[in-house]
């Protein structure tokens, strides 16, 4: 079967993505300043954005079920198994970050942010995953 997949978009988020991980993958030299907190935080949002964006133009390209929402987004790729249950179950965590830090980003601390620091490597395990599943099925 022919899949029309936007690998351009893909390819432009997964790259947007590594920026994101280099700036959460610092996270031993980060102080806690403002600048700091500021950079971690849109650094968790913006990558939690690609994530999503490429899981949107992977459900739309290999016609997957429609989602509801960025969870649903998330459980369409593990049920297709794009990604594995441990990577789609820390994506959740920073579904949940994400909506704190668009929604209530007033209630956001720096130390709400240090524990997604500690699963960045997460970013870097989606992107093979990702990668993984279109040499697989495209």
């Amino acid at each position: 079967m022919h899949y029309d997949l936007n690998m351009e978009k893909i390819e432009e988020q997964l790259h947007f993505l590594q920026r994101c991980y280099a700036v959460c993958a610092v996270k031993e030299k980060l102080i806690e300043t403002e600048e700091s907190f500021f950079a971690i935080s849109r650094a968790i949002h913006l990558a939690v954005e690609c994530m999503i964006d490429v899981g949107t133009v992977m459900i739309d390209g290999f016609i997957m079920r429609d989602p509801g929402g960025y969870l649903d987004i998330v459980d369409i790729l593990e049920d297709e198994q794009v990604l594995t249950a441990d990577v789609a179950t820390v994506l959740r965590d920073w579904v949940k970050i994400r909506d704190r830090l668009v929604r209530s980003y007033t209630k956001v601390e720096y130390t709400d942010c240090l524990p997604y620091l500690e699963q960045v490597d997460t970013l870097k395990r989606f992107d093979q995953q990702v990668r993984d599943y279109i040499s697989r099925e495209a």
